[in-house]
């Protein structure tokens, strides 16, 4: 009895786990990152530019479609190079130069300016993308690495929801420059600190284990005696000759095309529709508030469950979404497309970076999921680009939102035949559905 209560005395209280405080970080750096400022803002932008400049959609929404595609041939450098130098070289670089290519927007008078800067996000600034993020968290947690990554993850719902919002008041009220200048004095003054100050690279570097298992007891022999460890799992090549990675590929490209493709478009079809520009921009943010949402809720529910069938369900969504927004409907279903569309998009990125840790492990994950995250990246960029030239062409966007139905339910067939994943590799059963 003497030794159980001097055991207890030597343990304490348990302080709560700093791993968490990394997701927090994580959670806003994300929802800064080039996916909601860089993208998220263009459709407050478009108006402006084209009365001041003269440039249609297509070029515009161009900007974009390069800054993805560059991105997309840069993150499987950035990747081998967090798994091989370390993440904090090279997110606090990334975040700087990002921020810096923000301001420098507000000083454009050319397109090829314009083009310029955003081709700067997608190579110089492509770290600041979800890749460095995402291997932090792997790292942090294991069995609530689901949630964890849907946590800051949802970062990027988080930037969708108030970049709309913020990005309108700012136009508004100062013009489209100070709309630019606004977000990169966000990003150098926010997100650079809050890196700089809190983020870490791993639990072993400050003493502590993942998920904050305490030492001695079975989850926490576990993790010091390697299982999961950083060494375990396939390399790039391994990974490209199995068919799970193909699937993967193919799913999440698919999905990229399409929601990504509409997020810059939401705001100017809205308002083409009928919808005042400030309506609209608060049914982007009820996107973004469904994206924020969504992805807290895979993330509790993929630690549980099997992620390949939320995926379906999740997935399930875009499809609905997408036919309600392509019909003509009141006020009210735009709403409901928005809050089915952002659940979805939700299931995305997130589910992406789950899946790559559990089938791939985490020998090569920054690399793996680059390249996986680099593939979404291509769909990202031409997703906006066609979207616009449809436009251009056509006088509508009813032909993409018609074209987007079926590859929603082509991917949600791909989820349903992928093979189950190794959760045998953080120490539980096999997963099955």
């Amino acid at each position: 009895m003497g030794e159980q209560n001097s055991a207890a005395a030597a343990t304490g209280p348990r302080r709560p786990f700093f791993g968490w405080l990394i997701v927090l970080v994580s959670l806003f750096g994300i929802s800064t990152g080039p996916a909601a400022f860089g993208l998220a803002s263009l459709g407050l932008m478009i108006g402006p530019l084209e009365q001041e400049f003269g440039w249609d959609r297509t070029q515009t929404s161009g900007a974009v479609s390069i800054m993805m595609i560059c991105t997309a041939l840069s993150l499987p450098l950035i990747g081998r190079l967090v798994d091989k130098v370390g993440v904090r070289r090279v997110l606090i670089p990334s975040v700087a130069i990002m921020g810096l290519c923000l301001l420098a927007l507000t000083m454009v008078t050319a397109l090829w300016q314009f083009i310029a800067i955003y081709v700067a996000m997608g190579t110089l600034a492509v770290g600041s993308n979800s890749v460095p993020y995402m291997r932090v968290l792997a790292a942090w947690f294991d069995r609530s690495r689901g949630l964890a990554i849907g946590i800051a993850g949802s970062g990027t719902g988080l930037g969708f929801a108030y970049v709309p919002v913020l990005t309108e008041w700012l136009v508004t009220g100062y013009g489209w420059r100070m709309g630019y200048a606004g977000l990169g004095l966000i990003m150098l003054c926010g997100t650079l600190p809050l890196i700089f100050l809190v983020l870490r690279e791993s639990p072993a570097a400050m003493g502590l284990l993942p998920d904050g298992a305490p030492a001695g007891t079975a989850a926490g022999a576990g993790a010091a005696d390697g299982t999961p460890s950083a060494a375990a799992g396939d390399s790039l090549r391994q990974a490209l000759a199995r068919r799970d990675f193909w699937s993967l590929a193919v799913i999440f490209v698919s999905l990229a095309f399409v929601l990504y493709g509409l997020i810059p478009h939401l705001v100017p079809m809205l308002t083409d529709r009928g919808l005042s520009t400030r309506d609209a921009a608060q049914i982007a943010s009820l996107f973004g508030l469904a994206t924020f949402g969504g992805r807290l809720l895979i993330g509790f529910l993929i630690d549980r469950h099997d992620a390949r069938l939320i995926a379906f369900i999740f997935f399930s969504l875009s499809a609905v979404g997408l036919g309600v927004l392509a019909m003509d409907l009141p006020t009210w279903a735009f709403m409901l497309s928005a809050v089915l569309l952002g659940g979805s998009l939700g299931a995305e990125v997130d589910m992406l970076a789950y899946l790559t840790s559990r089938y791939f492990g985490l020998r090569s994950f920054a690399e793996i999921f680059g390249v996986l995250f680099g593939a979404v990246m291509m769909g990202m960029g031409i997703g906006p680009a066609l979207f616009g030239f449809v436009f251009d062409r056509t006088g509508s966007y009813n032909s993409m939102l018609a074209l987007g139905v079926p590859i929603c339910l082509m991917a949600i067939i791909l989820v349903a035949l992928l093979r189950p994943y190794a959760e045998k590799r953080r120490g539980a059963a096999l997963s099955v559905t």
